[in-house]
């Protein structure tokens, strides 16, 4: 046994008290790290929770606990690899009235019942998912029931439901596509479909098709290249105004001229029955008619110039238009920037014979501002004296379709005889169009319409065309009057001459 240096005892000792400290330290570094590493693994599994509650909240919808669109889309996905399917995009119709007036609360209950109304009228392989709002989806392994499913839907969701202690009744909409015709498309196919179903009036059923969808995309396609065309005009893709004058062949003078608007794409001329319609299914008609409104107050003081006098404007009044409240306003600037001209505005039947009170105050409104309101295409549609009676009208214009046989058909020229005879009995202005030689304007004018518009006097042109239209109808309308006079003299002169002998 070796015996310790008692000189080195407080060295030893001395030691030993730091050996201890060292050990404490040791300790504490490895407790608070170990501490550390604790809380560090604490938050990533409570980051990991929060992900996966993330992912969660992406994939399933927390009012329904059906699938969302982001995990549906991936189950559409893989389902097209296998045997066909058919996909039905479904949509509530008045689901948001629900929300406003009850609540979302209520809405979210109706929610749940539609989505188990769904789970009970499909079969468990079939996939249920709630695309968004108020609309969901529905994947079924029997393509070929996808209709008759539709149909079953569309009964199933009409139940009314129970909400607040009140009855609400949510229709729906269903766009049906298959996935032998849709391939890779499927979701977009099926979502056309509804689209179809919508603008059908809802509560109903559509299968999707190739050949409509493609005439779909090509009216989309003009819908774009039209916007573009009234708001943001190129030299390939414009609206260009047309002005054809009307004629009156008894005191040999052009009364006026009306704007009529075409449309230039990728070089070739559009008429107005091409995309007028669109433009008031789409909501543009309003804007295009305000433009051209604007422009042709601007072209009036050329065409006036060039017929030597003041000329009533004559323009084109879309129904859609009526329920512009920028409409009036318009008229009211358009008339102040006439001066002694006359602004005439032309509607077909179809407004004339509207029974609602905003269509007569929208009327009242435009006489109010100091438009005169013209009935277009009279004799087409279902207007009687009894409605030219009830509305602010002062003039019609014959429809081209009866001028066109006024020679040959007895009973056309009947007819337009009994319409001249309604003009002049009401105290109404009367414009004959389509006059297209001069068999016809011969025949109006004995019959009491000498009022014209049609092929034989002018054709619609550009503004810089029609300048020049109305100058050469000016001279020629003039020499004529000469040589009537010239006519009316040597008459008088010969009569006189067989008086006095």
């Amino acid at each position: 046994m070796q015996v310790l240096d008692p000189s080195l005892a407080p060295v030893v000792a001395g030691t030993a008290v730091v050996v201890a400290a060292g050990a404490v330290v040791v300790a504490g570094s490895l407790w608070r790290r170990t501490v550390s590493t604790r809380c560090a693994l604490a938050a990533v599994r409570a980051r990991l929770t929060a992900l996966e509650q993330d992912r969660r909240s992406v994939e399933v919808d927390p009012v329904t606990g059906l699938p969302r669109g982001v995990a549906f889309a991936a189950v559409v996905a893989a389902a097209r690899s296998g045997p066909p399917v058919a996909l039905l995009h479904v949509d509530l119709l008045g689901f948001r009235t629900v929300n406003g007036t009850h609540g979302r609360a209520a809405g979210d209950a109706v929610l749940v019942e539609v989505a188990r109304r769904l789970r009970r009228a499909v079969r468990g392989a079939d996939e249920l998912a709630r695309l968004g709002g108020d609309e969901f989806a529905v994947l079924l392994t029997d393509p070929d029931a996808a209709v008759d499913v539709a149909v079953r839907l569309l009964a199933v969701l009409a139940e009314p439901h129970e909400v607040a202690g009140a009855r609400v009744q949510v229709r729906a909409a269903i766009g049906v596509a298959h996935s032998r015709a849709a391939g890779a498309d499927l979701l977009r196919a099926a979502e056309a479909a509804l689209a179809r179903a919508k603008a059908a009036g809802g509560a109903c059923v559509r299968v999707w098709d190739e050949a409509e969808d493609l005439r779909g995309e090509r009216t989309r396609r003009t819908v774009e290249a039209l916007r573009a065309a009234v708001c943001a005009p190129t030299p390939g893709n414009h609206l260009e105004r047309h002005y054809q004058p009307t004629v009156d062949v008894e005191s040999l003078a052009v009364t006026g001229v009306e704007c009529l608007v075409r449309w230039h794409r990728d070089g070739r001329l559009v008429g107005p029955e091409e995309f007028v319609p669109l433009a008031e299914r789409h909501g543009l008609v309003s804007d295009l008619g305000l433009l051209v409104l604007e422009g042709a107050v601007a072209d009036l003081p050329a065409l006036r110039a060039a017929a030597g006098h003041p000329l009533v404007l004559a323009v084109n009044v879309s129904a859609p238009q009526l329920q512009d409240p920028r409409l009036a306003p318009a008229v009211a600037r358009a008339v102040a920037g006439l001066g002694d001209g006359r602004l005439v505005l032309e509607m077909t039947e179809s407004v004339l014979v509207a029974e609602d009170d905003a269509t007569a105050q929208a009327l009242d409104a435009l006489v109010a501002a100091g438009g005169h309101l013209t009935v277009d295409d009279f004799g087409t549609g279902y207007a009687t004296l009894a409605y030219l009676r009830r509305r602010p009208f002062s003039a019609f214009k014959v429809d081209r379709s009866y001028v066109r046989e006024i020679e040959t058909d007895p009973r056309t020229r009947a007819l337009v005889e009994g319409l001249v005879l309604l003009a002049a009995t009401v105290g109404l202005g009367l414009v004959v169009e389509g006059v297209d030689t001069q068999g016809q304007a011969d025949l109006l004018q004995r019959m009491g319409a000498p009022t014209q518009q049609g092929y034989l006097h002018a054709r619609p042109q550009p503004l810089e065309a029609a300048v020049a239209d109305l100058r050469r109808l000016r001279a020629e309308l003039t020499a004529r009057g000469t040589a009537q006079d010239a006519a009316r003299g040597t008459a008088q002169g010969t009569a006189q001459g067989t008086r006095t002998a």
